[in-house]
């Protein structure tokens, strides 16, 4: 079977943690905050009130400090400076080639905004690799609801007209396995990323990849075999 494989970006192929690290403990500085609790912002960040940062702040505070973080790192990633730009995970650009090499379709469903992820998958030369994609920007110009709702990645399903059967949501979250589950498609945890494995499988995940990016590609083999 040719099918459509969607992926979140952050975590899932891009090496963004280490960046997003230094950015927090920058800008906690910065800002004269105490050092964060990393492995809670790690584990939290896309459910910061119910998670305590221990930045001393009250959990609406602590929203605002972490999209200025966010924004901070975008405008880092665009900069066009080596250091400053997250790199792609080891045989990502290998295994993207070989998913299309089997005549298979790759797409994106990310929560980042459209200026940087356009900019780095052109960085990584890896943008004529996506036949379609869904990002922030999408939330207010199509009125789709964000992760862990399916909406993004149903209408990029609709858009180049696959079924849930015919479809794979790979991703390093829990809003990326509960978006897939919730569109009813094949999912794929990553265990590199942002979320353990024991989050990934409660999510319900379908397969956890824990090894290498290459083995994305043989769990899409047996999904679809």
């Amino acid at each position: 079977m040719k099918g459509l494989i969607v992926f979140d970006v952050d975590g899932t192929f891009l090496d963004s943690y280490t960046l997003f690290e230094k950015i927090i403990l920058d800008y906690s500085r910065a800002q004269g905050l105490p050092k964060p609790a990393l492995e809670a912002i790690r584990f939290g960040y896309s459910d910061p009130h119910n998670h305590d940062f221990k930045w001393g702040v009250s959990r609406t505070d602590q929203v605002e400090h972490l999209i200025s973080i966010f924004n901070l790192m975008d405008d880092w990633s665009m900069s066009g400076e080596h250091t400053k730009t997250p790199g792609l995970f080891e045989g990502v650009e290998d295994a993207l080639k070989h998913l299309k090499d089997l005549g298979h379709t790759l797409a994106i469903v990310t929560s980042k905004p459209e200026a940087p992820l356009l900019h780095l998958l052109e960085y990584h030369k890896v943008d004529g690799l996506f036949s379609a994609h869904r990002n922030w920007d999408d939330i207010a110009r199509r009125g789709e609801k964000e992760k862990p709702e399916p909406d993004m990645l149903l209408s990029v399903m609709r858009d180049l007209k696959f079924t849930p059967e015919e479809t794979i949501m790979v991703g390093d979250t829990v809003m990326d396995v509960k978006m897939g589950r919730a569109a009813k498609t094949h999912t794929i945890g990553v265990a590199w990323g942002m979320h353990p494995v024991s989050y990934l499988t409660e999510a319900g995940a379908h397969h956890i990849v824990d090894t290498h990016f290459k083995h994305v590609v043989s769990t899409v083999k047996k999904i679809f075999s």
